[in-house]
């Protein structure tokens, strides 16, 4: 099995949208109950992708063919994704958004249809969202989580933006924030004062459910 995934991340980086679907609609029908490990191979397809276009191997176009190709393929296997029944402990909902400047979508929209599928509430604010609407949007809902996605290397700036305008309005010390995107890691999460990175959207769920268990309540 590791080999077809390994088969659907490479064709995914290299854009074969017949290979993808034909494997998407596979393993889909090969009556594994998990279709998770799929998604993440996807997922570190796209990753290709972005490493390409950030090495001007990829343009706009190919970036816009990929989200295609990827958002074809999820459609295929979202059926399959399992959904947990919400726990007692999932009383916070998380707020999830691309950074401004940043128009991708489809990490964000990986991490969401996973932490959903662990019964977690998500409120999707889109893509290219200014600080100054995460910040409001968090305070007007109660919202203690926060989760961050970005894609260019230049949206970490977005998303330190973000965590300051947040200190700006004294709401840091109430909110728990994690970053997550192909152009983050564990080290730039510390540097622009994130809770935590989710390196995968698997770790993201995790992160954030854990998160929701300490918070029960606290809203």
């Amino acid at each position: 099995m590791s080999e077809v995934l390994d088969h659907l991340t490479r064709w995914m980086g290299d854009l074969e949208e017949e290979k993808v679907l034909q494997m998407a609609s596979l393993y889909a029908g090969s009556g594994n109950p998990d279709v998770m490990p799929a998604i993440t191979a996807l997922n570190q397809g796209m990753q290709i992708v972005g490493e390409r276009f950030d090495q001007c191997e990829y343009f706009v176009g190919d970036l816009i063919a990929a989200g295609a190709i990827f958002s074809e393929a999820l459609e295929i296997l979202r059926p399959f994704i399992p959904r947990a029944e919400p726990e007692s402990c999932h009383d916070q909902t998380i707020l999830l958004c691309t950074v401004e400047s940043d128009y991708h979508d489809i990490g964000k929209n990986i991490v969401k249809y996973v932490m959903q599928s662990e019964g977690l509430s998500v409120l999707d604010l889109g893509v290219n969202v200014p600080p100054e609407q995460i910040v409001k949007t968090a305070r007007d809902k109660k919202i203690r989580i926060v989760a961050l996605s970005a894609v260019l290397t230049s949206s970490v700036d977005s998303m330190r933006a973000t965590i300051e305008a947040f200190r700006k309005a004294g709401l840091r010390d109430q909110v728990r924030i994690l970053i997550g995107g192909s152009c983050t890691s564990e080290k730039i999460a510390s540097h622009i004062g994130a809770d935590a990175w989710g390196n995968l959207p698997g770790d993201s769920a995790r992160i954030c459910t854990q998160w929701a268990r300490e918070l029960r309540g606290k809203n």
